[in-house]
């Protein structure tokens, strides 16, 4: 009797919530018809206002006000797309393919437009981008017999003749084994000009040195790649190098690298920032690329440290490191030679570098972990000061600086500035 009675209860207290619903909903319906529905009414008041009488003795003048009810909201369409145009007058034009010669047509990086800029620091081989009348609109095609490039880990060692039609590289370093033509294909032994044993071994080297496997060194730039071959033998031990150098008489030394499936860019120390932020690199690379290191109050060994981690390394090989047993072969003085590798010298340690280790043809330097000492040292080296007020991490078309990029604020000299980060993976 006693569930029964409970049973009741609960049907009707939903009961008295239903009704109770449907009364509030149907009284907030007609609330709302009554405000912007409903046949429109016209109200008319009358106001009869007494004036104090004029000298005409005008009678009291009376005024109407007449008040209209807004009329009901109106849905319907009022408007139509018969004037936008057909789905197929809207497509996009049709660009034609541009003529075959174009095939290697890098806009920002076109030899010809690029004899007209300054040659001093080889700034003409910079990024210089056409003018909006010098765009092409065409579609600029492969070249012909192209066919799709090799699977990485093949592509490492192979890349078809049609998708690089270059044989130079093959004669001026064939005693390097920079790369061989063989059939229809150039093959890639892995030499390089400091490396004729190959990529792999040289790395070896590198790794007695410093510790390329425990992944705390994850990343790299190598500068004057070359063929890349350097940036793609570090991928088998776990380290993403980014390969860049510029388009000049190799012609196609970065396009072998794509080729190859190695990250690589086209560009050149000038006098325009590399284009990456601060603290990027683990660890920069310089075998043989030529590049004066030493000159222009050291304004390319200040962009590598910008773009140095804490505690990165910088390594070179090639003049003038060895200088005493190659100065013959590489037909130049012992002065010379001893004096360019005294500024590179002093340029590090301005910069507070530590040079770590100088074995056979491989010297590396280490950036400091902080600036703690370095901004004590200022007092004995003037230059390069630190830079102030300056965004380091600003870096596409943005001029190199001669000032030290100051590393994060640290307490103690063995902290790392900006905090350590985890090895990979």
């Amino acid at each position: 009797m006693g569930t029964f009675s409970n049973t009741f209860r609960a049907k009707k207290l939903r009961l008295y919530y239903l009704v109770g619903t449907t009364l509030l909903c149907s009284l907030f319906y007609f609330i709302g018809t009554w405000q912007h529905g409903g046949a429109t009414r016209l109200f008319t008041t009358t106001t009869t206002t007494s004036l104090v009488p004029t000298c005409n003795n005008q009678s009291p003048t009376t005024s109407t006000t007449k008040t209209q009810i807004p009329k009901p909201l109106d849905f319907a369409s009022h408007h139509s797309a018969d004037h936008l145009l057909h789905p197929t007058e809207a497509r996009a034009k049709h660009f034609p393919p541009c003529d075959p010669k174009f095939t290697e047509y890098t806009p920002c990086e076109d030899v010809e437009r690029s004899l007209k800029f300054d040659r001093d620091r080889l700034i003409y081989r910079e990024r210089h981008c056409p003018e909006r009348k010098e765009i092409l609109k065409c579609r600029v095609p492969a070249p012909f017999g192209y066919r799709s490039p090799f699977r990485w880990p093949e592509s490492r060692d192979s890349v078809w003749y049609a998708n690089v039609p270059h044989k130079h590289l093959t004669v001026e370093k064939a005693g390097q084994n920079w790369v061989r033509f063989e059939g229809d294909r150039f093959t890639f032994p892995g030499g390089g000009t400091m490396f004729p044993r190959g990529a792999d071994a040289y790395i070896d080297e590198i790794g007695k040195l410093i510790n390329l496997r425990d992944g705390s060194i994850r990343t790299a730039i190598d500068t004057g790649c070359g063929v890349a071959s350097l940036g793609a033998y570090l991928l088998n031990r776990n380290i993403l190098a980014m390969s860049f150098a510029p388009r000049d008489t190799h012609v196609a030394q970065v396009q072998f690298a794509l080729e190859r499936g190695v990250p690589a860019l086209i560009g050149v120390l000038a006098s325009i920032r590399l284009p990456y932020p601060s603290r990027a690199f683990d660890m920069a690379h310089c075998s043989r690329c030529l590049i004066p290191w030493g000159q222009y109050d050291g304004t390319y060994l200040i962009e590598v440290d910008r773009v140095l981690r804490p505690g990165g390394y910088w390594i070179l090989s090639g003049p003038p490191i060895n200088w005493v047993h190659h100065y013959k072969g590489w037909n130049r003085t012992r002065d010379d030679l001893k004096a360019e590798q005294d500024k590179i010298e002093s340029v590090a340690k301005s910069l507070c570098w530590k040079k770590f280790v100088q074995e056979g043809d491989l010297a590396i330097w280490q950036k400091p972990t902080n600036h703690i000492h370095c901004k004590l040292n200022r007092k004995i080296f003037k230059k390069p000061p630190f830079c102030q007020a300056q965004n380091p991490d600003k870096a596409w078309y943005t001029k190199m600086d001669t000032c030290l990029t100051p590393l994060p604020e640290a307490s103690d000299i063995k902290e790392i500035a900006g905090g350590k980060l985890s090895n990979w993976p």
